[in-house]
């Protein structure tokens, strides 16, 4: 991700790409595009952390005008939550939340098949949940969010050295926050199953997991949460294939040519 210009690089980079692409190819008719959250489905903007040039940037007008194509937005967790039921481990799974920890934590929730979206398309996030009244700062302004405790980008700037250095202590508390928000989340909505996935989960593997599934136990009492299952994926699908599953309608496989529009 360059520091400036951002919209140039990006803009550049699907010029490129359209201009490789072998007569062969069929010509796409739509695009699908994700970005960490929060986002503005209804206005088509976007304001990820740490891209202070693309506060409220108008990203769906921007590509729409760039590809002469319509564009669907949607956040990076909606994006993987949707690629997940059509291609992934949740195609028999009707009401789930599926969470990205990576460089930030984004996620959404699919309940009776369907993606709760919200006001903006927000709905399902738990990176702002409160799991430490009294925590760590996070960059929205506020305190004791999951976000610093579970993100890729907060982590490293507190620990000062890479993930995969990180003691037993850190790996044990990001578990025990991921399990508070997790069971905030699914006492809201009443959900049976969450995936995780996402690099600091590569990173902390079965150590967090296990953690996390423990605090769970601690903090779902209700007997409508028994038997809530904490998932990791076993096969990763990349950001591409999340994008496209947010332009197929439901009902209709992801075939090559619809990867390749």
């Amino acid at each position: 991700m360059p520091s400036r210009d951002v919209w140039r690089s990006l803009e550049r980079l699907v010029r490129r790409v359209n201009a490789a692409a072998p007569d062969s190819v069929e010509a796409f008719d739509r695009v699908g595009v994700s970005c960490v959250g929060p986002v503005d489905e209804q206005a088509g903007t976007v304001s990820p952390p740490y891209v202070p040039a693309w506060n409220s940037f108008a990203l769906r007008e921007h590509l729409e005008e760039l590809t002469e194509r319509p564009v669907t937005l949607a956040s990076a967790g909606a994006a993987a939550a949707e690629a997940e039921r059509r291609v992934g481990e949740a195609r028999e799974t009707s009401n789930y939340l599926f969470v990205v920890a990576d460089a930030t934590v984004d996620s959404a929730c699919i309940v009776n098949g369907r993606r709760i979206r919200g006001a903006h398309g927000n709905a399902g996030a738990i990176a702002h949940v409160t799991v430490d009244t009294d925590g760590l700062a996070c960059w929205c302004g506020s305190t004791g969010c999951l976000e610093p405790y579970l993100s890729s980008i907060a982590l490293e700037t507190e620990m000062n050295r890479p993930l995969r250095r990180a003691n037993p202590s850190t790996i044990e508390r990001a578990g025990i926050m991921l399990g508070r928000a997790i069971a905030s989340m699914c006492a809201t909505v009443d959900i049976d199953t969450v995936f995780v996935t996402g690099g600091v989960i590569d990173a902390f593997g079965d150590e967090l997991l296990d953690v996390a599934r423990r605090e769970l136990l601690t903090r779902t009492r209700l007997p409508n949460l028994d038997g809530l299952r904490l998932i990791e994926p076993v096969e990763h699908i990349g950001s591409l294939l999340r994008a496209v599953a947010l332009t197929v309608p439901l009902g209709e496989p992801i075939t090559r040519s619809a990867t390749a529009r």
